[in-house]
């Protein structure tokens, strides 16, 4: 995984194929599957006579409720920008009345993101990178897959589990996630900050055993949470 790179050329040769990056590091393959993004199909609304531009990809800009630049007109969907995904998308609010329904559940720090890769990877909330910059005073605890029956059950003893809480309030902050399961077991996490939780719902809760949610209830190896 190579972040913050962006592809410049692909050239095929005998033994496959060669993609040459902006940042002139070339990358050899047998395959390559270039993904350039979803793109709005918004030429044949004439948004230009509802006072309402798109950018170069289709994407309406909207505010936090879902409004364009016309106070009385609203865009939900593919084409109101960031993030374009599914589950966002099932869960754009009702209209009621004059405006649209608000939910805490709804704001883009709650959103679940994942990647669904091998192993997966999935996450909530804020990093410690974010949380540093912010000044937060925060603590951190980790768990593995290897810890837990079912991770020795199924041999994935790579995967691993962090939550980020505040050091005083104990509320999570974020969780992140990368192992098999990841973006189901992550909702758990959700809930919690959804809910408004502390890192104490982990310590205390009883779990059914050998499932994957098991590893919410190891100890964090890294943080004091007496």
């Amino acid at each position: 995984m190579r972040m913050n790179e962006e592809v410049d050329s692909v050239e095929g040769n005998a033994s496959g194929v060669v993609a040459n990056l902006k940042s002139n590091k070339k990358i050899s393959c047998d395959a390559l599957l270039y993904a350039v993004g979803r793109q709005g199909n918004v030429d044949e609304l004439n948004l230009a006579a509802a006072g309402i531009e798109a950018d170069s990809r289709g994407r309406i800009k909207v505010d936090e409720d879902f409004r364009t630049a016309q106070p009385n007109i609203f865009a939900v969907g593919m084409s109101s920008g960031s993030p374009v995904w599914h589950p966002c998308r099932w869960s754009r609010p009702d209209r009621r009345g004059t405006g649209f329904r608000s939910s805490a559940a709804l704001k883009p720090d709650h959103y679940p993101y994942g990647i669904y890769t091998i192993p997966e990877i999935s996450f909530i909330g804020k990093t410690e990178e974010q949380l540093t910059d912010e000044d937060v005073p925060y603590e951190v605890g980790v768990a593995y897959y290897r810890e837990i029956a079912r991770g020795q059950i199924r041999g994935d003893t790579t995967g691993r589990l962090k939550i980020i809480f505040h050091r005083e309030t104990r509320k999570i902050l974020g969780v992140h996630i990368i192992g098999e399961g990841a973006s189901e077991l992550l909702h758990i996490g959700q809930a919690v900050m959804i809910l408004d939780g502390t890192i104490d719902y982990f310590v205390d809760t009883v779990l059914t055993t050998r499932r994957w949610r098991n590893v919410t209830r190891r100890r964090p190896s890294t943080a004091s949470i007496s």
